[in-house]
This record gives structure tokens, C-alpha cells and sequence, in this order.
């Protein structure tokens, strides 16, 4: 991992169907997919404060210790067939890996 800046999997969502979601999460916890990839969880769930004009959406980062980590995971076939499927309809997500600072 040497120089290479730690990756971040940023997620918003505009969630609708609630029971589609819950079973998204639950099958997302269940996988081993983060630690597999060597991801964790830095914070889920909506603001506390609304300082400037926050939408309302619920945002996940979760920190990889690479692109290329977060890009594996996002790319894993698990994930991609079994899991990501479960959220099929149930609101509006936004994703995108981002690069952390060195």
C-alpha cells in the first residue's frame, strides 16, 4: 500500500421503500464484503445538523485502503448479483469513490 492514498466509497440516498433497503442492509452486513476488501464503515445515516442546505438524504462513507480496494468491492460479484440487486426500487442512490488525501 506504500504511498497510495486511502479510498472512500461515498453513497447518498433518497430512500422510498424501507423493507427493500432493511433487506439490502441486512444482506450487505451478512456478506463479509467490506472486510473482505479491506473497508470499513466511517459513518452512516442522516446529518445531525442541517448547516447549509442538506437535502435530507442519508449518506455511508466507508473508507478502503485503496482505489483499487473500493473498486474490487464495488465490482465483487457478490455484490454486484446478489447483493446490489436487493435495493433494486427502493429509492435514489448517488455513488462515488473518492481519493483521500495524503
Amino acid at each position: 500500500m506504500g504511498d497510495e492514498a486511502r479510498a472512500y466509497l461515498v453513497v447518498t440516498a433518497a430512500v422510498t421503500d424501507r423493507e427493500k433497503m432493511a433487506a439490502y442492509t441486512r444482506a450487505l452486513a451478512g456478506s463479509g464484503l467490506y472486510p473482505r476488501h479491506g473497508g470499513r464503515y466511517l459513518l452512516a445515516g442522516r446529518p445531525v445538523a442541517d448547516l447549509e442546505a442538506w437535502d435530507g438524504r442519508a449518506v455511508v462513507v466507508a473508507e478502503f485502503p485503496s482505489v483499487a480496494a473500493a473498486q474490487a468491492f464495488w465490482n465483487d460479484p457478490d455484490y454486484q448479483e446478489r447483493v446490489k440487486p436487493l435495493r433494486a426500487g427502493a429509492g435514489d442512490f448517488h455513488v462515488a469513490i473518492f481519493a483521500g488525501v495524503r
